[in-house]
């Protein structure tokens, strides 16, 4: 698995679960049964034969436009779709009062009506607005009108680092090293920052990173996300689904997430340190056919080494990665700060200098003897 898989991961495919053609979540890009209509990892419709096609997307999504423009009732005025996810549509928009862009997402209204979905929307919104922290986008306004689910957020012109990855994937090369350590550092911060407020994010991965345009990364998509218990620190996860469904992406996935423990700040942990793994090798350390493959995987093997698949890698930030994707919670970084400091090289500087300061003291202890 060298630097090729910037080529492979680019590629289309068609997966197949026992010998069965199946089709593909393009948001989790796991294997799906050719009947199935949603994916059952994070809820996104899935076309038909017959609805397959732009056509058919830029039908609906231009109802929703219109039914938004009404809602709003001239607050907002809606120019364009910016993006199409799994749970939401993302409309650009002008705040009319205080003339200024701003991005409106709007709950998917062809998703099954139920009450899990919009408390999982609404939950992304409120948990998004008690954080105030320069890698997290502002809300301004959450609301419901005409049946219509929707919150405002400030606009951040730029891309995701999925998008980001793609584009490296599609031209054969790999993400700059520094580049990498940039972006491992400022999510640790922000992940840092939310768990110092008792949030766990709990589906960090590419498509909820963000870059703007001038290289600065957000942390989106709080969907999921669970305010820690005080006392504890760490937090059950919360089924938002039917029962026995895990909350998640598989593909950066923690154990212990995998397997309905409780979880804390280093379940962001590992899933960080598998999206480091990916800029830095290409692909995820843990790939298969079927989610439960993949959740297999997490659980029972070793990832392969960083310097392995890239030898130019650093030694302490292919430890790092090593030490973010170990198996159990105590085992990790204390805390995001440890890990930024580990991925910046700062920690193995530390240790070198206190083995240093231990040598020059054993040393003076000795001639203080003699």
């Amino acid at each position: 698995m060298p630097l090729s898989n910037w080529f492979r991961r680019g590629a289309s495919y068609s997966p197949s679960v026992n010998g069965a053609m199946t089709k593909e979540c393009d948001i989790c890009r796991v294997a799906l049964p050719e009947a199935a209509r949603f994916c059952f990892i994070c809820g996104r419709p899935l076309a038909t034969e017959a609805e397959n096609g732009a056509e058919g997307d830029e039908a609906w999504v231009a109802t929703l436009q219109s039914r938004l423009v009404q809602a709003l009732d001239g607050r907002y005025g809606v120019r364009s779709v910016l993006g199409v996810g799994g749970m939401g549509v993302v409309f650009l928009a002008d705040d009319v009062q205080r003339d200024r862009p701003v991005a409106i997402k709007v709950l998917r209204p062809d998703l099954p009506a139920d009450a899990n979905g919009v408390a999982r929307f609404r939950r992304e919104a409120e948990i998004a607005a008690k954080l105030r922290h320069p890698g997290i986008i502002p809300i301004h306004e959450v609301g419901s009108e005409q049946g219509l689910h929707y919150f405002v957020m400030e606009y951040v012109a730029g891309r995701s680092l999925e998008a980001l990855l793609a584009q490296r994937r599609a031209e054969g090369r790999p993400l700059p090293i520094g580049a990498v350590v940039r972006i491992l550092r400022d999510a640790a911060a922000t992940l840092g920052y939310a768990h110092s407020r008792g949030v766990v994010h709990r589906d960090v991965k590419p498509a909820n990173m963000m870059l703007d345009a001038e290289g600065r990364l957000l942390l989106t998509d709080f969907g999921i996300s669970k305010m820690a218990v005080a006392s504890t620190g760490a937090t059950t996860i919360a089924r938002l689904t039917d029962t026995g469904t895990v909350l998640g992406t598989p593909h950066y996935l923690a154990p212990e997430q995998a397997l309905s423990r409780t979880v804390d700040g280093r379940a962001d942990q590992y899933a960080l340190g598998i999206v480091g793994f990916e800029m830095l090798t290409g692909d995820v350390p843990f790939d298969d056919e079927t989610p439960h493959g993949i959740i297999h995987m997490h659980v029972n093997e070793l990832p392969p080494r960083v310097a392995a698949l890239r030898p130019e890698v650093p030694p302490h930030l292919s430890n790092a990665i090593a030490r973010a994707l170990m198996k159990a919670p105590s085992h990790r970084f204390a805390s995001m700060e440890r890990f930024a400091r580990a991925v910046d090289g700062r920690a193995a500087v530390s240790e070198r200098r206190l083995r240093t300061v231990r040598r020059i003291a054993a040393v003076l202890l000795l001639l203080a003897a003699l």
